[in-house]
């Protein structure tokens, strides 16, 4: 079963904060079990986040604002509420609910980004209930919950999901299943015999949906004989209807491109209507919506003011490159615009704007600033949309192969990935072919082998903005290599599959836990001392 989408899971989340595993997954893991534990009524009223202090989220989760995206998932705020950022103060205080975070020993600790979350709630009859649910978030802003209350289940969010207990629902499932089938397209259910807290067994029906079920089915549903309590949970993101393996080689995938006349652009627009069952209309716009969304947060970069930087470390700068004269002969402008552009891009990411992570928010500006040095120079919006299309594809394929999350690939897995990604992109806006698509992606990966992840403080600022600089330019020269006829090699299957290994291999401190690499030079070390001194 393979539930990548390239809208979800490779060019997005769209979200906000500088990290997709630390920032987009804990809103999203958060947003789902809220809606769980309160699906019958009941008022949340103490929420505590519990991070292993061998995690990657324990030395981080202040600086990468992981404390503030689960406050907000948990308290059920839109991404766009102009009061997002001032969630996390308010509960802090008990305003709403009361939320802490601890640092302890987990049970389950068999991932860098695990978490527990319990929840306490008040039920209609005024007793309190409390819900724990553990997860980890997987990178990229994926995720998964594998237990709830002791139970195990699997959650992505990828679907809306339906729990239906009570001692009659085997016997009802079939109706059961039917009845949402009427009005919801139905994705498939499973059914598991559990013992609850008072010692008695009991029966629980899962059903996976493309979208929440209209109220009155709930209604109906809750008022059968034989069912004692349903919870609802809607999809964190685009529904993913289909779960066939699409992604997870380049021969796969250049097979598919036979029936659409040699476009890698068109494959990938096909492949994602197939997983999200919609049509490729509607599976285009949404597309041309992310490619827009990507171009508006670069612009709202350029617009930023000093005034208004939260960055602990650095200025704002993409204006100034950007607007740069540069020496004659240095460089060319189409790329000096792709710098500034992923530069925009992460000074809004580092100061917790919306953006898209692609793959993840560390990495968040080689694609835009890809896209924004074509668009500037010739490049029209239906080019760049393909060029995010062959992006998203080349994307896929190293996360069905592989991970994105530095915590446990270190910086290969974001910046390289996303320079691959970048890469394809310019070979397609170009002319290039599908198979010239990958050996530009391949080129990429192959100079990024090994590449650490090393946040100064934490901060997604020192070197990730660097690094991003380097992956839009690492795109671009990798593209024109290609296109003049230079040959990687080596495939693009191979070097997905050794960047994972390699990074796997890498001491922990050098993987997203702020304790290695830049962050251990004196330099960076005195940066934060200072810091820490002025706050406290």
């Amino acid at each position: 079963m393979q539930e990548i989408s390239l809208l979800n899971s490779v060019i997005g989340p769209v979200m906000r904060g500088p990290s997709s595993s630390h920032c987009a997954a804990p809103y999203m893991m958060a947003r789902l079990v809220r809606q769980l534990s309160t699906s019958n009524g009941e008022v949340l009223t103490r929420a505590e986040i519990r991070f292993d202090p061998r995690g990657s989220f324990a030395p981080v989760y202040q600086a990468q604002s992981s404390d503030e995206n689960f406050a907000a998932g948990l308290a059920d705020v839109a991404l766009t509420d102009p009061g997002f950022r001032d969630v996390l103060g308010k509960v802090i205080k008990g305003e709403g609910f009361a939320f802490t975070v601890s640092i302890t020993e987990l049970d389950r600790n068999n991932h860098p980004n695990r978490v527990d979350l319990e929840l306490q709630v008040q039920q209609a009859d005024g007793t309190v209930r409390t819900d724990v649910y553990q997860g980890a978030s997987v990178g990229g802003g994926m995720f998964y919950i594998d237990q709830m209350n002791g139970q195990d289940v699997y959650l992505t969010g990828k679907t809306a999901s339906v729990f239906v207990y009570g001692p009659e629902t085997g016997a009802l499932a079939q109706d059961i299943v039917a009845l949402f089938a009427q009005n919801n397209q139905f994705l498939g259910s499973n059914i598991a015999t559990i013992v609850t807290t008072g010692g008695a067994a009991t029966e629980r029906l899962e059903i996976s949906l493309q979208r929440v079920p209209d109220s009155d089915v709930i209604a109906k549903l809750r008022a059968t004989a034989g069912i004692d309590t349903v919870l609802v949970a809607d999809a964190a993101q685009y529904p993913v209807c289909a779960t066939d393996d699409l992604f997870s080689t380049t021969d796969g995938v250049l097979d598919v491109v036979k029936d659409h006349h040699g476009s890698l652009a068109e494959t990938a627009l096909a492949l994602e209507a197939q997983r999200l069952g919609l049509g490729r209309d509607e599976t285009r716009q949404l597309f041309v919506d992310r490619a827009q969304l990507m171009l508006r947060v670069v612009d709202e970069g350029f617009a930023a003011r000093e005034a208004d930087n939260v960055m602990r470390f650095l200025t704002l700068r993409a204006r100034r490159v950007r607007d740069a004269n540069l020496p004659a002969g240095l460089g060319g402008s189409v790329l000096q615009d792709a710098i500034a552009g992923a530069l925009a891009a992460m000074e809004r990411d580092s100061n917790r704007g919306l953006v898209v992570a692609a793959p993840t928010a560390g990495s968040a500006g080689v694609v835009p600033g890809t896209l924004y040095g074509l668009v500037r120079h010739g490049i029209d919006i239906d080019g760049a949309t393909d060029a995010l299309q062959v992006m998203a594809l080349i994307g896929a394929v190293f996360a069905a192969r592989g991970t994105f999350a530095a915590e446990c690939g270190g910086c290969s897995v974001e910046t390289g990935a996303s320079a691959a990604m970048a890469a394809a992109g310019v070979v397609q806006a170009y002319g290039g072919s599908a198979e010239q698509c990958f050996d530009a992606a391949s080129m990429c990966l192959m100079n990024t082998l090994g590449l650490v992840c090393d946040p100064v403080g934490g901060d997604v600022e020192i070197p990730c903005h660097a690094r991003n600089v380097a992956g839009v330019s690492h795109a671009y020269s990798s593209a024109m290599a290609v296109i003049a006829g230079f040959d990687a090699v080596l495939g693009y299957d191979e070097l997905v599959d050794q960047t994972v290994k390699i990074g796997s291999m890498m001491h922990p401190d050098l993987r997203c836990t702020a304790r290695g690499g830049c962050a251990a030079t004196k330099t960076a070390q005195k940066m934060v001392e200072q810091l820490t001194a002025k706050v406290q």
